[in-house]
């Protein structure tokens, strides 16, 4: 994709832009570190800001999956975040803070000093517990910026892709031929998955995506996200789930041992004050389940048809090893909740196994390995 999009972008913060490094460029956005060459009256004095384009257009104006509205809404509200400098919904584009080059936990966790990584996993438990706190009394902005976005939104900024776990199901259904009354029951389990979205009042708002590349890890030791694309109001489940079994949607694929969610757990509980109710909650150990549940789902209807289909067993077997081990973990953590699902998904993560030759363990991270 070229860079005439940075004309877009400085056209909406109202200075002059000009490109230092592309940092990201997939096939739905591309995101550059640009140097700020005119006035930095929008920018705080800031010589260099994040500039990120949406290819699409179809997404403009809808907050119902990933995409531009949940990521300016999201930046704009939820604490944390990297500064909003300028958005253009109708362009496609957002301007953000630079949060700077310091590395990422994705590089800590692929390099060779697991110290690093180990203090880098307590700072992440620490700084989302006191985000999530300071979020309870955002979703409203959230919520309301969403739908000023998107006026005919249904949930006004809920969790994203809502219908991913159904399609999910059916397609777990098919791979291993339930009858019709299993695909019956499981579907109505999938119903509950709804209770995730929360209830008013007790929600937090997160960026629900923290894969280990968009965790930066700044001079001052602080863990903040980037990319804002799946930002949600939800039960606070959700992000539990993702601190105790992170990364379901990384492109880095591995295990983290005990002790890195250790320290994790140890940063978030010396920081949590302000959740106390809502950790307090006797019905937290279902909603988790759920939510282990619904990840599952949605890895299973995003990746399943695809690592079934390819046939280089050495290319795919990270994204075989990784929706096997969901399988696992959302069929031990939601056997209470959403029995015949969970019975799924061992049934799917026994068959991958042992009848389609797929790995069950994904390897450790380089900094975890001996020697």
């Amino acid at each position: 994709m070229g860079v005439g999009w940075v004309d877009d972008a400085a056209f909406a913060l109202g200075t002059e832009l000009s490109v230092n490094r592309v940092l990201r460029e997939g096939i739905r956005t591309t995101v550059a570190r640009c140097w700020v060459d005119g006035p930095t009256t929008a920018t705080g004095g800031d010589r260099t800001v994040v500039a990120k384009c949406f290819r699409s257009r179809a997404m403009a104006h809808n907050s119902g999956g990933f995409g531009a509205v949940r990521e300016w809404a999201g930046l704009a509200a939820i604490p944390g975040a990297p500064g909003l400098l300028a958005a253009d919904l109708d362009a496609g584009v957002v301007v953000m803070e630079d949060l700077g080059s310091g590395p990422s936990l994705a590089d800590l966790l692929a390099g060779s000093d697991a110290s690093a990584a180990l203090a880098a996993a307590w700072a992440w438990g620490r700084d989302s517990a006191r985000a999530l706190a300071a979020s309870r009394t955002a979703v409203g902005r959230f919520t309301e910026l969403v739908r000023q976005a998107d006026p005919g939104s249904r949930s006004a900024g809920g969790p994203a892709s809502p219908r991913l776990p159904e399609r999910g199901q059916a397609r777990l259904c098919e791979a291993l031929r339930i009858p019709a009354a299993g695909v019956a029951a499981s579907g109505q389990e999938v119903q509950t998955l709804a209770e995730l979205a929360g209830v008013e009042g007790r929600r937090v708002c997160s960026q629900a995506d923290p894969a280990p590349d968009n965790l930066m890890i700044g001079a001052d030791g602080r863990v903040r996200a980037i990319d804002y694309e799946a930002a949600s109001y939800h039960h606070i489940a959700v992000d539990l789930l993702n601190l105790m079994t992170p990364w379901p949607a990384s492109g880095l694929l591995a295990a983290t041992p005990g002790e890195f969610q250790q320290a994790v757990i140890a940063g978030f509980a010396g920081a949590h004050d302000g959740l106390a109710d809502l950790l307090d909650d006797p019905d937290l150990d279902r909603m988790t389940g759920l939510a282990a549940m619904s990840v599952a789902l949605q890895m299973t209807e995003l990746t399943l048809e695809p690592l079934l289909r390819r046939e280089d067993p050495g290319r795919f077997s990270g994204g075989r090893a990784r929706l096997v081990s969901l399988w696992r973990s959302a069929a031990d953590q939601s056997a209470a909740a959403t029995p015949v699902l969970a019975g799924l998904c061992e049934q799917a993560a026994e068959t991958a196994v042992s009848a389609w030759g797929w790995d069950q363990a994904l390897p450790g991270y380089p900094c975890f390995q001996p020697g």
